[in-house]
Parts: structure tokens; sequence; C-alpha cells
């Protein structure tokens, strides 16, 4: 029966150092199933907060690695016969923590569930292995609240991957009043070039000053809008900010303010990361988590795990805005997957700028 040899990035339980494993793709695949080979694709912090889950414990054999890719379609099932084709150029996620990735030579992927999108000439090859899984968890925690253009967003760690979306989509797409991000001094031109209005420096160690300075920045602007005529009553500060997007791990130290950030019948924070404040050692499911969702439902603010689910409609978006010259992707480097280990090293010390991309070569 022919095959295709095929190479891939795993590790084996939490913590462990990931290698190269080889086998080979059976041929014909299933009949609902594209066999896709990778040209390019990702690593980030997420796929080193996965290596370092402890919930894989109970995962037996090879995890992959790399969860974004762009690449082309080498064999087509036969159902999926004149949706797809061979040599159709193509971009989107693959998150399966438990099983493969996509730091590998090929995957062999189910379209009705795993999305992808054809690749058009305008996206270059890179920055269609740069967006997808962070553009899609920054548009599904948008969408947890009915944003208007009065609303007002806060994006804790504007500079991350999934920051630097939700700063844009939520200015240049929702069209929403007042974007405010925190960052490090040094980030502070980028992340107010994708679209913030207002930054606050955020410090190890300077949690308890945040919430006094997020608010200063949300009702700043406010009181200077216009000049006040004669016998006017003076407009109210704003009642906090109708979303907060986590995505560094603040949730820890911010909850017990979180009535002071959101409204407390309408307001939503959301974390993209969990209830950790590092990359490493943490599972989204745990029991903090579960009960903030439980009493937030109950009597609010709303609070929120956000995962990082398949959607046609994101990858659509995000291309769509790319095309308009609405949205930017940031890549950190460019590099060999054989140099992978570079990449592992420059996440761990947080040092990166963006999405790092491996370039998917002959083995």
């Amino acid at each position: 029966m022919p095959s295709e040899p095929t190479r891939q990035l795993t590790f084996t339980v939490p913590g462990s150092h990931p290698h190269w494993t080889y086998g080979s793709v059976e041929l014909p695949i299933g009949r609902s199933q594209l066999l896709i080979r990778i040209e390019a694709c990702s690593f980030g912090s997420v796929d080193l907060a996965i290596l370092n889950t402890t919930s894989l414990w109970g995962s037996v054999g090879e995890k992959g690695l790399g969860r974004d890719f762009s690449g082309v379609v080498v064999e087509v099932g036969n159902s999926l016969k004149g949706k797809w084709s061979q040599g159709d150029e193509v971009c989107g996620m693959y998150f399966h923590p438990y099983y493969a990735g996509t730091i590998a030579s090929h995957i062999v992927i189910n379209p009705t569930t795993d999305y992808i999108v054809k690749r058009p000439d305008f996206l270059p090859l890179y920055e269609a292995a740069a967006f997808p899984l962070s553009f899609t968890i920054a548009y599904q925690s948008l969408l947890n609240y009915k944003l208007t253009q009065s609303s007002s967003v806060c994006v804790l760690g504007g500079a991350t991957t999934v920051g630097m979306f939700a700063i844009q989509l939520a200015k240049k797409h929702f069209l929403v009043k007042k974007v405010v991000a925190t960052c490090s001094p040094a980030d502070e031109s980028l992340v107010r070039l994708l679209g913030a209005d207002e930054t606050v420096y955020h410090r190890e160690g300077s949690h308890t000053e945040l919430v006094p300075k997020l608010l200063k920045a949300l009702a700043g602007p406010y009181a200077n809008e216009e000049i006040m005529s004669e016998g006017a009553t003076a407009r109210p500060p704003p009642a906090g900010f109708d979303i907060v997007v986590d995505a560094v791990g603040l949730t820890p130290y911010l909850m017990q303010h979180q009535a002071e950030l959101t409204p407390a019948k309408s307001g939503w924070f959301v974390s993209t990361v969990g209830d950790r404040d590092t990359d490493e050692g943490s599972t989204f499911l745990n029991s903090y988590n579960v009960g903030r969702s439980l009493l937030g439902a109950l009597w609010g603010p709303r609070y929120k795990v956000q995962y990082a689910v398949s959607s046609k409609e994101a990858l659509e978006l995000a291309i769509s805005l790319y095309q308009q010259e609405r949205l930017k992707i940031v890549i950190d480097s460019v590099i060999s997957w054989n140099d992978f280990k570079t990449a592992v090293d420059k996440v761990k010390k947080k040092t990166v700028k963006g999405k790092i991309v491996l370039k998917v070569e002959p083995f």
C-alpha cells in the first residue's frame, strides 16, 4: 500500500524535551479527509503551556506541537473532490493538544471540523501561518459582549499575539470608542500603532496599581470630550469597561477588583490563558475558573476562560481585514524548523514580539 513519509515535532509527557518523530501516512486517505503538506507553521506561548500542562499526564503516546499552519493540499478524499483540489494553497488552525500538531511535514484533517481557507495571493506564506490561532481566540473573546461604537475595551497584554489582534479587532472591526491596553514602555509605540487609545504600563509586582490606572485611562478623555455649555450637567465617569480581555494571566490579581473594572450586570472579564500568571505548568480547567464562571453567571460580572474553537468565520474575517489593510500580522522571526530549540528558548525568555514562524524544509 502506498504511503507518504512524515516528520513531526512531538513530546511524551509534560515537561519533556520535544523530539522528532518519523512515520508515514497511508494512502489513499479517508473519504472526508485532506492531506496537507505543511510549508510554514508557528510556535508560541500556547505551545509552551501545552508542553507543561499537567493534565497531559493522563494522555498516552506522542503529542504534537504547533497550532497554526499554511501549506498545500496534496491528497483529497473522495467525498471532498470538487470542493478541494490538489495544489490548493491553504491556511488554518489545527488545535488538538492531546494528539498531533502542525510542526510537521504533513497533517491529515477533516475540513468540516478543522476549518481551513484558501490562502489568497495577497497574503504571504509566513503571515498566513502566524494568525489563525491568536486571531480566532481574540475574535471569539470579544464576541462575548455585543460591542457597539460606544463600547470600551480593556486588553491586558497588548503586545501579546492575542492582545495585538484584540486591539485591532476592537478598534478597526467593531469600531469601539475606547481601547485601553497594558504593555511595557518598550512596546507602547507598537500597541498604539495597532489602535490602542490609551496605554498603561504593567511591571512585575505592580498588579495592585493597575486598577486605578486602567480606570483613569478609561475616564480621562471622557472628561475632555467637549466643552460644557453653561448650565450643563457634568457627565458621570464610565462605570468600567464593557469587556476586559486578559491575555497575560493577571486574573488572580484582578478578580477582587472585577466589579470595579466591569459593570456588575453586563460586564465581561474574559481570560485567554486561564488562572495563571506565567506561560508554564497550568491548566485551563480548574476549580477556580469553574467557580468564577458560575458566580459570574449568577451575580456578575461575567467571567469566562476563552478556548480556541476552530472557526471558518474568524479565518475569513482575518483575510478580509488584511486585504483592506485594517489588520497587521506581526512576526517576530522566521527560522528553520530544524532550529526549533531557538523558538522554545525565545518564548521561555519572553523576548518574543509577535509570532515565531518555522519554515518547514525537506527532511
